[in-house]
């Protein structure tokens, strides 16, 4: 327990110092709950490191809350801190568990326990859990949601931060994307600044990604970025890099720094550029029938944990990709930083990405969008 407790506030603490860079799948079962039969079959499967044990409640609860994520359960047992995930988890059920008296249960399903991202997403829009944390995949209900994913958009974390958790664009986004799939977004969390992977050859400028194969996530946007940049992208499940970049289906891939290690990437890719073309989310949904049956409090005690367990979350990945993790990457990879001079090249051959989008989504929904993340740059003098 006191392991547990100074972790947590490690990773707390960490959000102050850290402002800055899809997940391991890794199957990773937690507290076992009522489930429908193909989920809970997927909840039984073996797991390989899980740090959620069997509970014994002394407490009958009201109501129950499955949660589902992507991140693997890997500490203790394995990592010396929890992956960005399962820190927003842990907190989350703590607090909501505490301030309830334990008359609201937390069950964590990390790893892909229950499916992958889309599944669990459905599984939520469903009612058949509660909880789920999804990347890139709500652009298949609001393809307008891909204006977070524009190549070079955001500067730092900090100004992500601030568009997430104080645009009016982004709360009129979440209402309709609530209309549309039935999914509350509780809050965002911290996937990563994405930085480009090689087996080939050490990307400088854009000019040496021609001709190279790289994995994408399976998200129309990323595709256009890659191929706007001379290469060829391959859209698969995060699951499948390994095996691809060691078997030579794709040249390369892009994620955090953190993802890279947890998912031994780098054991299977020789050069890594620092380019931060894209901020990664989390996003933190939770079914809107549900919410909406739950008496006032609970729901205050829900935003307040949510809000607690974003900042885990942030702090955990900042603390893996800058400091932790990095330091592995730099012994097994050879990392490129590039110069200014080069970073407007970059950004150059992305600008038809910009275009792209405009023509799916509208001029308006862009144009705002920017504006927004001009008034979050203001606010920390960029």
């Amino acid at each position: 327990m006191k392991k547990t407790l100074a972790v947590l506030a490690l990773v707390a603490a960490a959000s102050f110092l850290f402002f800055g860079c899809e997940k391991k799948a890794t199957a990773a079962a937690s507290t076992a709950g009522t489930l429908p039969a193909a989920t809970a079959a997927a909840a039984a499967a073996p797991s390989t490191a899980v740090s959620v044990r069997q509970e014994v409640r002394t407490v009958k609860p009201d109501y129950t809350i499955r949660f589902a994520y992507y991140d693997a359960a890997t500490w203790p047992d394995i990592s010396k801190l929890p992956l960005p995930e399962h820190a927003y988890a842990l907190v989350f059920k703590s607090m909501v568990e505490a301030s309830s008296n334990g008359k609201i249960a937390v069950e964590l399903y990390p790893g892909n326990a229950l499916g992958d991202t889309k599944a669990t997403m459905e599984m939520a829009m469903s009612g058949g859990i509660e909880m789920v944390t999804t990347t890139g995949t709500i652009s298949s209900l609001m393809p307008e949601t891909q204006v977070i994913f524009l190549p070079y958009v955001f500067k730092s974390d900090e100004i992500a931060w601030d568009f997430f958790d104080t645009s009016d664009l982004w709360k009129e986004m979440t209402a309709e994307l609530e209309e549309i799939s039935g999914l509350k977004m509780l809050s965002v969390g911290q996937n990563g600044t994405r930085h480009f992977t090689n087996n080939v050859r050490p990307i400088r400028t854009p000019a040496d990604m021609k001709g190279l194969k790289f994995r994408v996530m399976q998200s129309p946007i990323y595709v256009k970025m890659v191929e706007a940049m001379g290469a060829s992208a391959t859209p698969l499940a995060s699951g499948e890099i390994y095996t691809a970049a060691q078997t030579g289906v794709v040249d390369g891939q892009e994620n955090p720094i953190w993802n890279i290690a947890a998912n031994k990437w780098n054991e299977v890719q020789k050069y890594i550029t620092l380019d931060g073309h894209t901020w990664s989310e989390n996003f933190v949904l939770i079914n809107s029938d549900f919410w909406n049956k739950l008496p006032e409090n609970y729901q205050h005690i829900i935003t307040v944990a949510a809000y607690h367990a974003q900042t885990a979350d942030r702090a955990a990945e900042g603390l893996a990709s800058r400091v932790l993790d990095f330091e592995s990457i730099k012994k097994s990879m050879e990392i490129y930083v590039p110069n200014a001079e080069e970073l407007e090249l970059f950004k150059q051959a992305a600008a038809p990405t910009y275009d792209w989008l405009r023509g799916e989504v509208g001029n308006e929904i862009v144009d705002k969008f920017l504006a927004e993340v001009k008034k979050s740059e203001a606010k920390f003098g960029w």
